[in-house]
């Protein structure tokens, strides 16, 4: 399944300083002129002199104000803030209706078995599994979305007398390419699979109408009940009352017809079947905690 990670921009802000010059006036201080008196002994004469007034000094002129010759800095020009790019989301799921490419796609990345390929050529997968797995916790089985999974060959008996039979263990390796198939799948990836399409699985499950809480609580509910099925060594046997066979154990004929369904596919295959599925759960477990 194509790797579908955003691609992270990051993008660096500058901050500009505004440098300002500044024009210093200096001016020189004036300094006043000293006359010192001194004693002249002027003789009688017969008229007094007088002295011209000294003619005033010119002012002098103001010092010019120093002014920077020198070419101003140039102004740095603003930073212009860039809009960041909307990142893009992890995964984007199709619709529901249109989900059994995406579904396709990532069951075949979980086994190297080329028996997977019949697994997925149905349409509908997320719907038909919601339903299987629903029923299964509740004690049921649907046919209808397993019929493409459906062991080659007839159910076999033996039989011993007239209404007493026993289950032919050869009908056990009827189901031994559905069970080499799954128990090939990546139990972990299977897990993030689950955990990457939950959103579609829960609209499934919506569609049912159920309103009752997570598919998460079905899903566990189903392997669960599957995982009590017990594991019969020994010979099975049977009674046919009428077209259907019964099992003549009390204890088995009281199981769910998910559990009997387990049980006819033989002790190695459930013992197979049921080690696989704890481990998927235990994997989903981690996820989700």
């Amino acid at each position: 399944m194509a790797d579908n990670k955003p691609i992270l921009i990051a993008l660096g802000i500058a901050l500009i300083a505004l440098v300002g010059a500044s024009v210093y006036y200096f001016s020189s201080p004036q300094v006043e002129p000293v006359v010192e008196a001194t004693q002249i002994s002027i003789p009688e004469p017969e008229s007094v002199a007088v002295l011209p007034e000294p003619e005033p000094e010119a002012e002098p002129e103001p010092a010019p104000l120093l002014v920077d010759q020198t070419d101003p800095l140039p102004e740095a020009p603003l930073a212009v803030m860039e809009e960041p790019e909307p990142a893009e989301p992890d995964f984007v799921l199709p619709l529901l209706n249109g989900s059994d490419a995406l579904i396709r796609d990532g069951l075949i990345s979980l086994s190297r078995h080329e028996g997977i390929n019949r697994w997925v050529s149905v349409s509908q997968l997320i719907r038909k599994f919601v339903g299987f797995t629903n029923a299964v916790a509740n004690g049921e089985v649907v046919k209808e979305p397993l019929q493409v999974l459906g062991p080659i060959g007839s159910f076999k008996a033996l039989k011993l007398n007239n209404d007493r039979y026993l289950m032919d263990r050869e009908s056990f390796e009827r189901y031994s390419m559905f069970v080499e198939i799954f128990v090939s799948l990546d139990s972990q990836r299977v897990a993030e699979l689950y955990v990457l399409i939950l959103p579609l699985l829960e609209q499934a499950y919506t569609e049912l109408g159920n309103d009752d809480g997570s598919f998460n609580a079905v899903l566990f509910k189903a392997v669960g009940r599957l995982l009590e099925t017990p594991v019969v060594e020994g010979d099975i046997g049977l009674v046919r009352p009428v077209v259907m066979y019964h099992y003549t154990d009390p204890t088995l004929e009281a199981l769910s017809p998910a559990q009997k369904q387990l049980v006819r596919m033989g002790p190695a295959n459930t013992r197979r079947l049921q080690s696989k599925m704890s481990d998927i759960a235990g994997q989903l477990r981690k996820i989700l905690d």
